[in-house]
């Protein structure tokens, strides 16, 4: 594992190939073990058991592409996984995130540490060079800052960041909040007796139970085109703003008893860059 600090903020990262994340859906470059402020593990395993090829074994601010090419892939044939390989089409069945694919190529890996940094690259081969850079920018905040280049022809799609925060795995209710810029609209899954949208976020009016999850997949600014990236999670006097460079073409929010996660979603087209920016605050 890489472990950057500054003051009282310390990053943990797993290497791409330690075998921590052995999943198909998540960037594997990058992957957090924790984050600790001032003491508190605000990133963490939320999991309530590990296993390390489901697709969901990852911790904090965790990155997921779309795939490209799956559509034109025969069966047996492979598609791009941008953060994770080459994987193969196993049938006629339409893309499942949640499914764990064979990588028919890793690619490779080249990991760069420096006092405040870590840099991720992922060069696979006549396909695309993509780079991932965690870095401090002081005691309470940090950046990942991203940058794809095609080896052939442009790749596009859309990539999100789930953002598993744990605030030291306080039970997801009415303490976490989740506050955005503008009025949200959008539509739950089902009908919810534990969570509401707010005028200016989402509010939870009970603990969620263990096994109990919330889902809404269309968040978006009431009466208006588009919304900015900008959001702010919090937890009692704990607050952390999240701030992207690109804007946001549509907002997903899940949660269960451990978690309460926004993800944003912007579509990128190589060449490409973009930073997502994290602020924490402690009243």
């Amino acid at each position: 594992m890489k472990s950057i600090r500054k003051a009282g903020l310390v990053l943990t990262l797993h290497e791409p190939l330690d075998g921590f994340y052995k999943g198909t859906r998540f960037d594997r470059g990058g992957v957090f073990d924790s984050l600790e402020f001032n003491g508190l593990q605000m990133c963490g395993r939320w999991f309530v058991s590990y296993d390390p090829l489901s697709h969901d074994a990852v911790c904090g601010p965790a990155e997921e592409f779309s795939p490209i090419g799956y559509d034109n892939a025969l069966p047996g044939g492979t598609f791009i996984k941008p953060g994770v390989g080459l994987l193969r089409r196993e049938d006629s069945s339409p893309y499942d995130r949640f499914h764990l694919y064979e990588i028919a190529d890793p690619g490779s890996w080249n990991l760069q540490q420096g006092d405040d940094y870590v840099l991720f690259e992922h060069v696979l081969d006549g396909v695309y060079n993509y780079r991932k850079r965690i870095s401090l920018l002081s005691g309470d905040s940090f950046q990942i800052s991203h940058f794809m280049q095609a080896a052939g022809e442009p790749l596009c799609g859309e990539v999100y960041n789930h953002n598993f925060w744990t605030f030291g795995r306080m039970q997801t209710g009415p303490s976490r909040k989740l506050d955005f810029p503008f009025t949200p609209d959008g539509h739950w899954r089902s009908a919810y007796d534990s969570v509401a949208l707010s005028e200016n976020g989402i509010r939870f009016s009970r603990p969620l139970s263990e096994g109990e999850s919330v889902y809404m997949g269309d968040i978006h600014s009431k009466g208006q085109e588009g919304m900015p990236y900008r959001i702010s999670l919090s937890e009692g006097p704990l607050r952390v703003d999240i701030q992207g460079d690109v804007p946001v073409v549509r907002t997903v929010f899940w949660a269960n008893h451990r978690v309460a996660c926004p993800e944003p979603y912007n579509e990128f087209r190589t060449p490409c860059r973009w930073t997502i920016t994290y602020k924490i605050y402690e009243k």
